[in-house]
């Protein structure tokens, strides 16, 4: 049975001051009864109660106080009273003598409420000043974790890093309090050490941790830190569900810990029966208080007792929180000291600790069993961290509760979070399981398999430890465990002067921070998601900010739900299947777009790495982890923060944006364009070596030109080259600034730098010669300033650039570093090539118009060689220009009478009747005056580039909708920030942003990012000019605006010869979502020509399926044949793809769809014959019955739909009218079945 401490019931007479009192429903609890300044609630605090329904008080009363009441919201209820615990030793340390201890339980609160209470000593005649408490929401709420406040009376501080305003821990501890308050916490958990004296207490030091206010508003769950294994924290704190120590069945056993010299030193501070010296039993030498025993033992009693006490549980929503006692130094196990004689307790066995753990075991099994099944999470707080990295990192009793198994009972209760402290230094675990790192190096993990464990630094700015520079224990050989494998403090000391250090961190080590500054973590949760996030205070003094120095997130979701397959993976025809496989979620959504952008593979690593423009980091995702599976795979992340890294690097470059990150084909290096603060600034490239782990260190910072817009390496790795934008985003007004557009060219042999710029255009002559070719440049400016290079393709020794706004390529010679060529993107021509404008019809109704052109303004490029022919392939997306006042877009309303800019088009000879934007030429030279044109080209477009320029060879035309429409009817041209149908048809349409190419089996593929409507189209273009359509698959979820993989922005190839397992993936960034997807690429088994001596299905060099008999087409057979993927229909010895419906072979009568037999289907359909029942799709000629189908429930006489039927029948759900066999729910009223009368009602049988 467990044993626990519990409070008073209140009294009858409390229960009729209750009822006089008014009872509030409302949100706020709040009646303020007239104060009395004589009641004082001196060290008064709020603890959990046994859920998060209920909150614990603790406070002391006056001497001679004989009740004690609270009101509390609407309850008024009775305090316990007690008198305090004598310490050990009284000194003049202890001022408390006289005062009483009162403790009291509210229960019964309602969520998201917000409390008063007071408290009377006089029946309720005089109360205390009012204090308030405010409840979590019912589904999620947040809580602090702190550790080492450690109170000291002389106000020491440490004067590194942030300090208070009066150089004062008591100061510092009001600042931490205060700050928590202002993060809305509900709950604050500490890891042990509230105050300094660990000599039974010092009540000065109490009196200055409860001085912040806040400490009677918000709950404070404490556990028992070394300092503060005293008499006055078990009086001052008023713990739920606290395990007894009385040696009652279920209680805690007392553990006697010989601890003595064990770590440096030979302090009698540290166990709790330690062996006195022969000069100390010769003196009868006195130890805070207490002298050798006959035994020649210092027995501390009351450090026992307190060394047991503080075990404890509670529910708080979703959330079991388990506080355990690791105050204590259990002695032995101490091979190193086993021979020193000064050192009596080293060569004992781990008993003591093993008897301690074992108390946790219990702790741990009373609280899972008692609250099984109410809760999600399993939280442990501890004082002594097991996963630390400063000083306590060797410590002698520390190692011993390794040893003991501490650990491994965190892995069999299947603990979430460990939070310890003790070490004054912020660490974070790996996720550990048996002792081993059980993830990768992650910042957002979901369902991982192990725990986590934290270590807390010091809350008050009273001390701060740093890792390397000294130990409590310097002779330890085998503990800690070190990421290099060595072992011991000697080894953990050399990373004081490593070139490395992080490889003499502890094994278990993932982070650590020291900027000896009070730390704390903030833990936001809900129904399946923890996210954290720790600081440091900084800033003033008096009114402190806050630096975030780590943040993560652990979700208990396990998969993305069901797979997404590509629209033509079940045809015959189509080469390639996609497949969904994975999806990494970065838990943010922006309807402007901008979260995850671009996306790139390390191929020597296994990690891809995208950037999240939201939160400017580095999203560092171990693809290699992906498990093939039903579902879609979740994958986990860390992020890398590039921007403190730069600026840390280079104090003078104003970091503004992260824009795009390319991996060096070798997989050494990685590199990222970044924008400055400063629109009109130059940025900056940032070069980083590619480690093993994911993590990433930075080599070199580069200047770029003006807007760094997209990054490449090339494929030697010898280049980097970025596009520098160059935007006017202030407009074009006199007093702002219209950047010049320039390629950045970083040689790494030579370490230079060179920005290639387009001045050679910029003469009167050559700028016509651009516009007279089809080129879009802005009236009255050169072509250096106007042309804004966006998107690069190389390869060793020529780049293609798009120049999007200009509807134009750039040929770059790398080796010249100068442009020798600027050629037109070309025009979609919409008196040929059908296109829907029109948004108001909600359908797809693509129309020619002779007027009209899309210009295609391409955004995304790629390249490839076919017979040492190069191809470029641009993604034909278009752009408009809003800059400040300036559009360059003109949207015309054909429903209020308006035409197109040319006047060619009217409402009247199109049919249009909503609003279509148009491109404003007024301003612009290289346009056709007669024309009208739109933005963008809604299709894809190859061309073969040779010293003729560039040469159209294959262009998508409408195929881009008209898929779209086909597959997503009630979709069609939806934004991406809406599922609205034909939103985007009046601009521009699906837009096309991104292209990338790879190879899968023996064809080469374009695979095309769609940013409206989503989705990915493939097609084969192993052949340039005979390029055909494949495949598309679209993953978002259309049930909500933003919901699944929205708004591919960037895309990434990975071949099978570079991934991880062998099979081919494509990548996409979506921006709008904020998730990266991750499709699985199988090339089907086309152009393979069956071996003629071997029976059964095969497939055909024309792509079909044949059923061989003897060598040959069977084609005298039709029947169902199976192979290794299921059972097929075979009509005339060709597996019929297109036949739905239902055909027999010698077992029975089947359902088929699209040629394959569906054994999940339990459901009514139809062939020739009629309509029929079927169970896990076979006909069962035995049922009759009612059973449904799409079309309604219908009854079924010997398997076969009965349509002559009218009348009552019956099965599992009741009786039933049906009418022409089919089950009326329409019908209300009085139906004659069998002679007799019946009453309906919505088609059941009343009875």
């Amino acid at each position: 049975m467990k044993k626990r401490l519990k409070q008073i019931a209140a009294l009858s007479l409390i229960a009729a001051l209750t009822c006089s009192q008014s009872i509030f429903a409302s949100a706020e609890q709040i009646t303020t009864l007239k104060a009395s300044s004589a009641v004082t609630t001196e060290y008064l605090t709020l603890q959990p109660g046994e859920t998060q329904s209920s909150v614990n008080l603790n406070w002391y009363a006056p001497e001679g106080t004989k009740t004690a009441l609270v009101k509390f919201g609407d309850q008024i209820i009775t305090a316990s009273i007690s008198a305090l615990h004598l310490p050990t030793a009284m000194t003049s340390k202890y001022t408390d003598s006289g005062k009483l201890v009162c403790k009291a339980t509210i229960e019964n609160l309602a969520a998201d409420t917000n409390y008063q209470y007071q408290i009377s000593y006089d029946n309720g005649q005089t109360w205390s000043e009012a204090h308030t408490y405010t409840t979590p929401s019912a589904d999620s709420f947040t809580f602090a974790f702190t550790s080492d406040p450690q109170i000291k009376e002389n106000g020491e501080t440490d004067k590194r890093g942030w300090n208070s305003s009066d150089d004062k821990n008591q100061t510092g501890w009001a600042s931490m309090m205060n700050t928590l308050a202002d993060n809305h916490v509900n709950l604050v958990v500490s890891a042990g050490d509230q105050v300094e004296d660990q000599s039974w207490g010092k009540s000065s030091e109490y009196t200055s941790f409860f001085a912040p206010e806040e400490m009677s508003s918000i709950l404070y769950a404490p556990a028992v830190g070394n300092h503060d294994r005293h008499y006055m924290f078990e009086d001052h704190f008023n713990l739920p569900n606290e395990l007894a120590i009385d040696g009652s069945e279920g209680a805690l056993t007392q553990v006697k810990t010989t601890f003595r010299g064990q770590n440096n030193g030979t302090s009698q501070s540290h166990g709790n029966y330690i062996q006195a010296t022969a000069n100390e039993i010769r003196n009868n030498s006195a130890s805070n208080g207490v002298t050798p025993n006959a035994d020649g033992q210092y027995d501390f009693t009351e450090r026992r007792e307190m060394e047991t006490k503080g075990n404890y549980y509670y529910l708080y929503d979703n959330v079991l929180f388990v506080t355990l006692n690791t105050g204590a130094y259990p002695g032995g196990n101490d091979d190193e000291n086993a021979d020193n004689a000064s050192v009596p307790s080293a060569s004992k066995d781990n008993s003591e600790a093993e008897a301690i753990v074992n108390n946790f075991r219990t702790v741990l099994t009373s609280a899972t069993t008692e609250y099984q099944g109410q809760y999600q999470w399993l939280v442990v707080t501890h004082h002594k961290s097991t996963q630390t990295v400063a000083k306590h990192a060797a410590d002698s009793d520390i190692e011993n509760y390794v040893d003991a198994g501490f650990e491994k009972v965190m892995d069999d209760f299947d603990v979430d979070f460990v939070l310890g402290g003790h070490d004054h230094v912020y660490s974070r675990s790996y996720v550990l399981k048996d002792g081993k790192r059980n993830a990768e190096r992650l910042s957002s993990y979901h369902d991982p398999d192990g725990t986590i464990y934290l270590t807390g630094n010091c809350a008050s700015d009273m001390q701060y430890y740093t890792p390397f520079a000294k130990v409590d224990k310097a002779n330890n050989t085998d503990f800690p465990v070190l990421a290099n494998g060595e072992t011991g403090s000697a080894a953990y000391l050399k990373g004081q002067t490593a070139e490395h250090p992080s490889e003499y961190l502890p094994y278990g080590n993932q982070e650590w921070n020291q900027d000896y500054s009070p730390s704390y973590a903030i833990f936001d949760v809900s129904d399946q998601q923890i996210s954290v996030k720790v600081y440091n205070l900084d800033g003033d003094s008096s009114n402190p900010t806050s630096k975030l120095i780590d943040t993560f997130s652990v979700s208990k979701q396990t998969d993305a739900g069901t797979k997404t397959e590509g629209f033509e993976n079940q045809n015959t025809v189509s080469s390639l299947a996609l497949t969904q496989a994975a999806r990494y979620d970065s838990g943010i959504s922006n309807a402007d777009g901008g979260v995850m952008e671009i996306v790139e593979y390390n191929t020597k690593t296994g990690w891809a790495y995208a950037i999240n423009g939201q939160n400017g980091t580095l999203a560092a995702i171990p693809l290699k982890t992906l498990e093939y599976k039903d579902t879609v795979d979740l994958l986990d992340a860390n992020a890398i923060d590039i921007k403190s890294i730069v600026k840390a690097a280079d104090t003078s470059f104003q970091y503004g944006d992260m824009t795009s990150v390319t991996i060096s084909e070798d997989g050494t290096c990685l590199a990222a364009a970044l924008q400055a603060e400063n629109y009109a600034a130059n940025g900056r490239i940032a070069l980083f070596d590619c480690n093993a782990d994911g993590t990433l260190s930075l080599k070199k910072l580069y200047e770029t030109g003006i807007q760094p817009d997209m990054i490449t390496f090339t494929p030697d790795g010898s280049k980097l080259l970025t596009a520098d934008e160059g935007e006017p985003r202030e407009g074009y007004s006199t007093n702002s600034t219209d950047p010049q557009g320039t390629v950045t060219i970083v040689d790494l042999a030579s370490d230079t730098v060179t920005k290639a710029d387009f001045t050679a255009y910029d003469s009167e002559a050559n700028r016509k010669q651009l516009t007279d070719a089809g080129i879009v440049l802005k009236k009255n400016t050169v072509p250096s300033v106007d042309l804004e290079p966006e998107y690069i393709a190389a390869d060793n020794s020529t780049a293609y650039i798009t120049l999007q706004e200009a509807n134009a390529i750039a040929v770059l010679d790398l080796n010249k570093k100068e442009f020798t060529g600027i050629y037109s993107a070309g025009f979609e021509d919409y008196s040929k090539t059908a296109v829907d404008i029109d948004k108001k019809n909600s359908s797809y109704n693509a129309k020619t118009y002779d007027s009209l052109k899309g210009i295609r303004m391409p955004d995304g490029i790629a390249t490839y060689t076919v017979n040492g022919t190069d191809y470029i392939v641009i993604a034909n997306e278009g752009d408009s220009r809003e800059w400040g006042s300036y559009t360059n877009e003109d949207e015309r309303n054909f429903g209020k009478g308006k035409t197109s800019p040319s006047g060619k088009i009217t409402a009247e000879n199109s049919g249009l009747n909503g609003k279509v934007v148009f491109f404003d030429t007024k301003d612009y030279d290289g346009l056709d005056s007669d024309s009208d044109y739109l933005f963008g080209g809604r299709s894809f477009t190859i061309f073969k580039a040779d010293t003729n320029g560039l040469t159209e060879v294959f262009d998508s035309g409408s195929n881009f909708e008209s898929a779209t429409a086909a597959y997503l009817p009630n979709f069609f041209n939806c934004s991406n920030d809406n599922t609205d149908l034909d939103n985007r048809s009046g601009k521009k349409g699906p837009e096309a942003e991104s292209v990338t190419i790879g190879t899968v089996g023996k064809k080469t593929y374009a695979f095309v990012g769609l940013e409206r409507i989503g989705g990915i189209m493939v097609y084969d273009i192993t052949d340039p000019t005979q390029s055909t359509y494949v495949n598309y698959i679209n993953s978002r979820n259309f049930n909500t605006a933003i919901s699944g993989d929205d708004s591919p922005e960037g895309l990434c190839f990975v071949s099978a010869d570079n991934s991880f397992d062998g099979n081919s993936y494509l990548l996409a960034a979506c921006e709008v979502s904020g998730t990266v997807a991750a499709y699985q690429l199988t090339a089907k088994a086309s152009g393979i020509t069956p071996d003629p001596v071997s029976d059964g299905l095969a497939q055909a060099a024309d792509g079909n399926w044949y059923y061989y008999k003897n060598g040959s087409v069977a084609t005298d057979v039709t029947t169902l044949i199976p192979n290794d993927y299921g059972w097929w229909y075979v009509r005339n010895g060709q597996v019929d793809f297109s036949y739905t419906g239902i055909a027999p072979n010698e077992y029975g009568w089947w359902r088929i769809v699209n040629g394959a037999v569906d054994f999940s289907c339990n459901s009514v359909e139809a062939n020739e014959y009629g309509w029929f029942y079927l169970s896990n799709g076979k006909v069962d000629f035995s049922y009759t019955g009612i059973a449904p189908n799409a079309y309604g429930w219908w009854r079924i006489v010997n398997g076969a739909v009965d349509f002559t039927f009218t009348g009552l029948a019956d099965n599992d759900y009741g009786w039933w009218y049906l009418q022409n066999g089919k089950l009326d729910f329409a019908y209300n009223g009085t139906f004659i079945w069998m002679n007799r009368s019946y009453r309906i009602n919505a088609g059941k049988v009343i009875f």
